[in-house]
């Protein structure tokens, strides 16, 4: 026995292994998996009611709790000379790897591998007891961080309201949710984050929310609303109003079948002074009239300025100094605008974006007896987005003082008549086509784009009182750029043939000839030899 121990001893540190294995159907006491009784379970190892004898050798895998686990713990056979354990033992013979020492695995009674216990009898003397060992906080009320503010807006972080009754709120800048296109209410603004968003809402009846709806009125955009100008005043609750630009708009009337002083398009424009924070901040609205139950598109944009920048004169750039591809093509009177129609029907404008050819248009109706000046001016106006740009910037960080940075648009414009009004017919611009040419200058690695000319070319269509007319407005952009020669690569090595039978040790061009003779010779020699 005692040199029985050490040799033991010995195996369990040179080769000790622990080994988790399954057992066969049978093992498990309960069938957790056995949910059809008389049918065979797929993957129910331990399911009576499979008739193969090792369920493990026809199912693809065994469902969790269908075996038994055992833990096993494993010495190579051919250290162990005598067993006198008093657990159960297997000798485990590797079939699948050839040569492989058979194993002498001890199957110890391990009761914390067994769930199926007796369990513990609870009673009124330790139900508090048992209670406070294993209880959870599921239920326990959690304590709410309390909020911390910075010294100063990052970029990207939502701006802070307080509304009137006090609240801590953020500055709403309603969007789509997801895939849908109806406005969420919850979107906030974000600082230095200028960009607009466009989504509808539905006007159901009329005559209810024309009244009822506060996102349909100006109002609920600027009243009882103030902006902290860092969000540490959230701690003393001071903030800044938001003021409105220009007239303060009405609120919406119905008159009629119409509802009056709808918004459609909602700007909000925040000054601000680096870390020092938001300076200060307006609002400006474009109001329509809306005459039936429909979807309304509604537009929110978010533009922040700093404080420290010059006056009204200076331009965003498109660029520094080429024009970069999706940036506003930049005019004399502002961005260049393309023709746009809106979910509701009405006409609107977007910006051209450099290198982006397009194409869009919206409807309008002739009036009765609309005079044919005025229908022409009122397409002109659609057409051109309000302005009448006269140049072009050649650059993306051109300015208004260097004309060198400028080139005059080239118009061509209908022809006029001597039309009076649309009861005669109206020649009138109907179509816009917004020509740019651009080159690429600079170096080859990294070219900017420069606008070298621009033409607006109209074509006119004759119209009638009552005649519904499809504007249009086209942008192309063509690439005129003369590239130079392509860069020269390395000589390519040119193979040549023997240019005689004495090659390579006579290769100039002057002895071909006696070479040649040479051979002459010698040929007709060795056949009057033979």
């Amino acid at each position: 026995m005692c040199s029985v121990l050490p040799l033991l001893l010995l195996g369990a540190v040179l080769a000790l292994k622990v080994r988790a294995v399954t057992g066969a159907s049978g093992d498990v006491v309960i069938c957790t998996c056995d949910l059809t009784p008389g049918i065979c379970d797929i993957n129910c190892c331990c399911d009576p009611d499979c008739t193969s004898t090792d369920a493990t050798s026809v199912f693809s895998y065994c469902l969790p709790g269908s075996n038994k686990v055992h833990i096993q713990v494993c010495l190579y056979n051919w250290l162990i000379f005598r067993s006198n354990t008093p657990y159960s033992t297997v000798l485990v013979t590797s079939s699948s790897v050839p040569r492989t020492p058979d194993l002498f695995c001890v199957l110890p009674g391990d009761s914390t591998l067994n769930y199926f216990v007796t369990p513990q009898t609870v009673n009124e003397t330790n139900f508090s007891s048992l209670s406070e060992t294993y209880k959870g906080f599921s239920f326990s009320p959690v304590s709410l961080p309390v909020p911390t503010f910075t010294s100063f807006y990052k970029a990207g972080d939502p701006i802070l309201t307080l509304s009137a009754p006090g609240v801590l709120g953020v500055l709403r800048q309603p969007a789509p949710v997801g895939a849908q296109i109806f406005c969420s209410d919850t979107n906030p603004a974000r600082f230095l984050q200028n960009g607009t968003t466009s989504c509808m809402r539905i006007i159901s009846d009329l005559n209810t929310s024309c009244l009822s709806d506060r996102a349909l009125s100006a109002s609920s955009y600027y009243q009882n609303i103030s902006v902290l100008r860092v969000p540490t005043d959230a701690a003393n609750k001071t903030a800044l109003n938001v003021e409105v630009t220009g007239l303060v708009p009405e609120s919406p009337a119905l008159r009629g079948n119409s509802c009056d002083n709808v918004v459609s398009q909602v700007i909000y424009t925040v000054v601000y002074n680096g870390t020092q924070g938001i300076q200060n901040v307006s609002v400006s609205f474009i109001l329509l009239n809306v005459t039936s139950s429909q979807l309304l598109t509604q537009s929110f944009t978010g533009l922040y300025k700093s404080a420290s920048a010059t006056s009204v004169s200076s331009v965003t750039r498109s660029g520094n100094p080429g024009y970069l591809t999706g940036l506003p093509v930049l005019t004399d009177s502002g961005s260049l605008s393309l023709l746009t129609l809106q979910g509701d029907g009405s006409c609107s404008h977007s910006p051209v974006q450099f290198g982006v050819n397009s194409v869009s248009g919206c409807p309008i109706t002739v009036g009765d007896n609309e005079t044919c000046s005025d229908l022409r001016a009122r397409a002109y106006n659609l057409l051109l987005g309000g302005s009448l740009p006269q140049r072009v910037a050649t650059f993306g960080n051109a300015t208004v003082t260097q004309n060198a940075d400028w080139t005059s648009i080239i118009y061509q414009n209908c022809s006029t008549q001597n039309d009076v009004n649309c009861t005669t017919g109206c020649l009138v611009p109907v179509y816009l086509h917004v020509q740019i040419l651009w080159v690429e200058v600079g170096l080859l690695s990294n070219p900017e784009a420069q606008v070298q000319g621009a033409r607006f070319k109209y074509s006119c269509q004759s119209v009638k009182c009552r005649d519904v007319v499809m504007l249009h407005t086209q942008a192309s952009f063509t690439d005129i750029t003369r590239r130079g020669p392509a860069p020269r690569s390395q000589p390519s090595i040119t193979d040549r043939e023997p240019l005689d039978f004495f090659f390579p040790f006579q290769t100039n061009g002057a002895v071909q000839t006696c070479a040649l003779v040479q051979l002459i010779l010698c040929i007709t020699s060795l056949c009057l030899c033979l």
